[in-house]
C-alpha cells in the first residue's frame, strides 16, 4: 500500500470519528462566513450600483446628446461642402454657364438647398438659381449691405440666423467667400431636413431628440408640428442653462419637458465650424444646442429592477449558501482534494486525465465540467490552426479585393477621357481573385452588345469570342437575359442547359469553359453592358464572387460616367470658345462679312 493510500484511509477513519462534531464545525463556520459576506458584500454592493448607475445613466445621455449633436454636424457640414464646392473660385464672369450647372447640381445632391446665389466682389447679385422660383441670372440686385456679403471670410463658412419663412418653416442662410474682398456664394437651408436626422435618432421608447438655436426656438424636433408652429422652448430650465454663455453641457439634469412631465436631460452644442477656430480662424458658430430627453420613470426603471433583482439575488443567495453549508459539510474532503488534484493535472497540461468523482452531488457535476472543459481544449488545440488558417484566407481575400479596388478606383481617376484602360484593369483583378477565370466586359450601345474587353485565352478561342459581336441586346440568350433581368445570374452547365443556343455553346466550347456568371452593368435603370466570368467546371458560383463582380461592375459605370462627363463638359468648353472667336472677329470686321463666315466655317471644321 502506498503511503499517500495509507494516509487517505487514516484520514477518512477519523473523519467518521468525529462526523458529527466536524458536520456541526463546517456547517456553522461555512454558514457564517457565507451568509455575513453575502450580506456585507451585497449591502455594500448594492449601495455604489446604484451610484454608479445613477452616473453612468447621466453620462449615457451625455453620450448620447453628443451622437445627436455628430450626425446634425455631419448634416451641416455636407451642405458646407457643397457650398464650397460649388462657389468656383477660379471662373471669373465669364464662367456664368459652368457656375450655373454647378448650382443645379448642389440643388440636385443637397435636398435641403433651396436657393443659391452668387454675389461678385462688387455686391451685386449674378446668379440666382432656385428650386422654388425662377432662376436669375445678370440681376445685378445690389446686395452688398447683406451680413452674409459683409462679414463673410474667405475660408470658413458663414452662418445667419434662424429665420421662420412665413412664421412656420426655418431656414438659415450659409455663406462662402472664397478670397478677401472677392465675391460670395449664399445658399438658402431649409432645417426642416434636419427632421430625418432627429427621428433617427432613438433615446429610449419614449425618449426624443430636438435642436433649438440660439435663441430658443426650436428648429428639429420628431413632431414637425411644433417645429412649423415656431416654438419656443426658452422659458424652460435645462434649454435657459444651455443658452449661458460658458455654460457646462458635461452633466445631465432633472428638469420638466414641455409638457411639464420630469425628465432626465442632457445637451450638447452643434459646432460644425470647430475645426477652422482649431486652426485660428475667427469662425461664425450656428449656436445651436440638441438635447435629448428621456422621462424620469423610464430611465430609472431598469435602475430599480436592478435592485429589486440584486435583493431578489441576495436573498437567494443566503438560502442557497445555508443549504451548501450542509451539503458541503457533509462530504467536503476527499471530493475537493481529488478536484484539487485533477484541476491541478489540467493547469499543467495533462489534458488526457480524468476527474473520477462519484458524490452524486453538485461536486460530481463539476468535475464532469471539468473533464468536458478539458475535452473541449484538446479540441481547441486541435482545431486552432485550422481556424487561423480559415481566418488568414478570408483576410487575404479581403485585403486583394480592397486592393484591386483601390487600383481600379487609380486607374479610373488617371483615365478622365477613356474607359478602356479601366475595363483592362477589372479584367485583370477580377481573373486573378477568381482563380484565373475569364472575365469578359461587353458595352450596350445603341440597341447591341459590343466587346469592350476580354480575357485573352487562345487566338483562336479569342476569335471565336470576337465574331459574335456586335450582337442585338434582345437576342434570346444569357446576355440579352442579363440586360433585361438587370441583376446576377448564372448558368452552371452550358452543355446541359437546353435553352443554350448552339452558337454560345461552340464558344463556350472553344475557348474551354462550362459554366458563366453574368452581372449587369447597371445604375438604377440604365444598362451600360454585362460583365462575365466563366470557370472550366460546371455549377454554381460562390456568392463572394458575385459580390465581388457587382463591385467592380459598380466601378466601370464610374468610369463609363466620367468619360460621358468628360466629354460633355469638352464640347460645351468648345462650343464656348467657338463663340468666343465668332463674336471677336464679328465685332472686329463688321464691313466684312466674309471673315466672319470663314471664322464659322473654320470652327465648324474643328468640332
Amino acid at each position: 500500500m502506498k503511503p499517500s493510500e495509507f494516509v487517505i484511509r487514516e484520514h477518512v477513519a477519523a473523519r467518521r470519528v468525529h462526523r458529527g462534531r466536524l458536520f456541526r464545525k463546517y456547517f456553522l463556520l461555512i454558514l457564517a462566513l457565507v451568509c455575513g459576506t453575502l450580506i456585507i458584500s451585497g449591502g455594500i454592493g448594492l449601495y455604489f450600483a446604484y451610484q454608479e448607475n445613477k452616473v453612468a445613466l447621466a453620462s449615457l445621455q451625455r453620450e448620447k446628446a453628443s451622437a445627436a449633436a455628430a450626425r446634425i454636424e455631419e448634416f451641416v457640414r455636407q451642405v458646407e461642402q457643397q457650398l464650397a464646392y460649388a462657389a468656383l473660385p477660379h471662373l471669373g464672369a465669364e464662367g456664368a454657364a459652368q457656375r450655373n450647372l454647378e448650382f443645379q447640381k448642389v440643388l440636385k445632391i443637397a435636398q435641403a438647398v433651396t436657393d443659391i446665389a452668387y454675389i461678385d466682389e462688387h455686391g451685386r447679385e449674378q446668379l440666382v438659381v432656385s428650386r422654388l422660383q425662377m432662376n436669375v441670372i445678370g440681376s445685378g440686385k445690389d446686395r452688398s449691405q447683406e451680413p452674409a456679403f459683409k462679414e463673410a471670410r474667405p475660408g470658413q463658412t458663414w452662418f445667419g440666423d434662424v429665420t421662420f419663412r412665413k412664421d412656420t418653416e426655418p431656414y438659415i442662410a450659409m455663406a462662402s467667400r472664397s478670397r478677401e474682398a472677392g465675391p460670395v456664394t449664399v445658399a438658402d437651408v431649409n432645417l426642416k431636413f434636419i427632421w430625418d436626422v432627429i427621428t433617427r435618432i432613438r433615446i429610449g421608447q419614449k425618449g426624443k431628440a430636438y435642436v433649438v438655436d440660439a435663441k430658443g426656438y426650436l428648429i428639429a424636433d420628431p413632431d414637425i408640428g411644433l417645429v412649423l408652429r415656431k416654438t419656443n422652448l426658452s422659458h424652460l430650465e435645462q434649454v435657459q442653462r444651455a443658452l449661458k454663455p460658458g455654460a457646462d453641457d458635461s452633466v445631465a439634469m432633472l428638469a420638466q419637458d414641455l409638457a411639464g412631465h420630469s425628465v432626465l436631460t442632457a445637451y450638447a452644442p452643434i459646432e460644425p465650424a470647430r475645426d477652422q477656430r482649431a486652426q485660428g480662424n475667427d469662425a461664425s458658430t450656428l449656436g445651436w444646442k440638441v438635447f435629448v430627453e428621456q422621462p424620469v420613470s423610464e430611465v430609472f426603471a431598469a435602475l430599480d429592477a436592478t435592485i429589486l433583482r440584486t435583493i431578489a439575488l441576495l436573498v437567494a443567495g443566503l438560502l442557497f449558501s445555508a443549504l451548501a453549508a450542509l451539503s458541503l459539510a457533509r462530504s467536503m474532503v476527499r471530493p475537493i482534494a481529488t478536484l484539487q488534484e485533477g484541476a491541478a493535472r489540467i493547469g499543467a497540461g495533462e489534458l488526457d486525465q480524468k476527474i473520477e468523482v462519484h458524490t452524486g452531488d453538485e461536486l460530481e457535476t463539476l468535475a464532469d465540467q471539468f473533464n468536458e472543459m478539458s475535452a473541449q481544449l484538446r479540441e481547441s488545440y486541435a482545431g486552432l490552426e485550422r481556424k487561423v488558417e480559415e481566418r488568414t484566407a478570408e483576410l487575404q481575400q479581403t485585403l486583394e479585393q480592397q486592393t484591386a479596388t483601390a487600383e481600379i478606383l487609380k486607374v479610373i481617376a488617371s483615365s478622365p477621357s477613356d474607359e478602356q484602360p479601366v475595363f483592362e484593369a477589372i479584367i485583370a483583378h477580377a481573373g486573378k481573385m477568381a482563380g484565373g477565370c475569364s472575365v469578359n466586359v461587353t458595352r450596350l450601345i445603341g440597341d447591341k452588345l459590343h466587346l469592350a474587353a476580354y480575357s485573352k485565352v487562345s487566338p483562336q478561342a479569342d476569335a471565336a469570342l470576337k465574331s459574335v459581336y456586335p450582337v442585338a441586346a434582345a437576342t434570346v440568350g444569357p446576355l440579352a437575359e442579363a440586360v433585361r433581368r438587370k441583376t446576377a445570374f448564372f448558368v452552371s452547365d452550358f452543355e446541359a442547359d437546353p435553352d443554350i443556343s448552339p452558337k454560345a455553346r461552340e464558344v463556350m466550347r472553344a475557348r474551354g469553359f462550362r459554366s458563366t456568371l453574368y452581372v449587369p452593368v447597371v445604375r438604377g435603370e440604365t444598362v451600360y453592358g454585362v460583365m462575365h466570368v466563366s470557370k472550366v467546371e460546371p455549377g454554381p458560383f460562390p456568392q463572394r464572387w458575385i459580390e465581388m463582380l457587382k463591385i467592380f461592375a459598380d466601378q466601370a459605370v464610374i468610369a463609363i460616367e466620367n468619360v460621358r462627363l468628360f466629354n460633355e463638359t469638352k464640347e460645351a468648353l468648345e462650343q464656348q470658345k467657338a463663340t468666343r472667336d465668332i463674336l471677336q472677329v464679328t465685332s472686329k470686321s463688321t464691313t466684312d462679312v466674309r471673315t466672319v463666315f470663314d471664322t464659322i466655317l473654320d470652327n465648324t471644321m474643328l468640332r
